[in-house]
């Protein structure tokens, strides 16, 4: 991944989706709740990362990919009773579990499969077109070094699978968030006007802000700091199991053990936040005005050798889009009505409530 983000892959990535994403909410009169929009941007990102190729507003593949991601958040809910009791499944499954395994055959074998055997059909090691083309140059050059024992254990069905984590893991968690920190704009208009005015000075109205204006607009990821800190997307994270008996504060936690780490209380710890309760980006920033480090309770990428391996892609994507977003329009309600911050969701992903808006163009 690091060496594809090389050079300006995602960052053109990123210009082509918010452009086709602006021509259709400068068409808009009246209120819309951005949802559909916000899911069209990173659904574009992603798929075209992984495969290429351009993605109008309507693409049939991008809207099946996402209403099969919508199925899956609503039919998983808080998990399946396999989760809880594996053996289950091996005796009588739940109909909830096979909803599931339906899902994956659905999405994992039948579309993320056929995606990758056309991009196959064409790949050309000289011409490196996007992530899947990336797998699979690797796995070559992996095979001629290594011989017969890579090409055992770095199987076809261990690239979908691969681009499977990455693409669905990308789309959830990035939509999630960046449909909050839009809400959070809404709620807080004064710190709207801080980001537009930090956009302003550093990027102006005449050109798109690009990673390289990233270092100058250090209040803009502070904002969408704060908004991953309190709106904890994923409040217990991805579980993991433990590869050895441990101890932690003197209780023991045998090998094999499932565990996850509560992000939620990370982020909602009194002891750790001050104000915990409040919105303030300033919390993230040095006396110079820029991002400082990283405060150890701040999560959301969790940690570890297991951290999320899109954390360096998910950042650099989301402020992009969000200081796109943020310079071309004034986000807010219709007068009299304020933006409600109540979550719903279940405790695997904590969303944002439907909402609807204006918008008011500035550029």
């Amino acid at each position: 991944m690091r060496h594809y983000m090389q050079g300006d892959a995602l960052e053109n990535r990123i210009n082509d989706a918010t452009s086709t994403a602006f021509e259709v909410i400068d068409k808009i009169n009246g209120e819309f709740d951005p949802e559909e929009h916000v899911n069209f941007l990173i659904g574009n990102i992603l798929t075209g990362l992984c495969f290429g190729g351009k993605y109008s507003f309507d693409d049939k593949d991008l809207q099946y990919i996402l209403k099969k991601d919508d199925e899956f958040i609503e039919v998983f809910g808080i998990g399946t009773a396999e989760d809880y009791i594996p053996g289950l499944k091996y005796v009588y499954k739940t109909n909830q579990f096979k909803k599931v395994e339906g899902f994956s055959a659905e999405i994992i074998d039948d579309f993320m499969t056929t995606k990758y055997l056309a991009e196959k059909k064409t790949f050309n090691k000289d011409n490196v077109r996007h992530f899947c083309d990336t797998l699979l140059l690797a796995r070559e050059e992996a095979i001629e070094e290594e011989g017969q024992i890579v090409a055992d254990s770095l199987t076809e069905d261990h690239l979908v699978q691969t681009l499977s984590d990455i693409f669905f893991a990308g789309i959830d968690t990035s939509r999630m968030t960046l449909y909050w920190a839009i809400k959070h704009m809404i709620a807080y208009p004064d710190i709207q006007a801080k980001v537009q005015q930090e956009i302003d000075s550093s990027v102006g109205k005449h050109r798109l802000p690009g990673v390289e204006d990233r270092p100058n607009l250090g209040y803009t990821e502070a904002v969408l700091h704060e908004s991953m800190r309190l709106s904890s997307v994923l409040p217990i994270g991805v579980f993991h199991v433990a590869a050895c008996d441990t101890e932690i504060v003197g209780h023991k936690i045998p090998k094999g053990t499932v565990v996850g780490i509560n992000h939620y209380a990370l982020h909602h710890d009194p002891d750790a936040w001050e104000d915990v309760d409040r919105f303030i980006p300033e919390r993230y920033l040095d006396e110079n005005g820029k991002l400082g480090p990283k405060p150890k309770n701040w999560l959301p990428f969790s940690a570890g050798k297991r951290v999320c391996l899109g954390e360096f892609v998910a950042k650099p994507e989301l402020h992009l889009i969000f200081a796109q977003l943020m310079q071309r329009y004034k986000w807010k309600m219709v007068s009299g009505k304020c933006a409600d911050l109540t979550p719903a969701g279940s405790c695997f992903s904590r969303l944002a409530s439907p909402y609807k808006v204006i918008v008011e163009k500035r550029i």
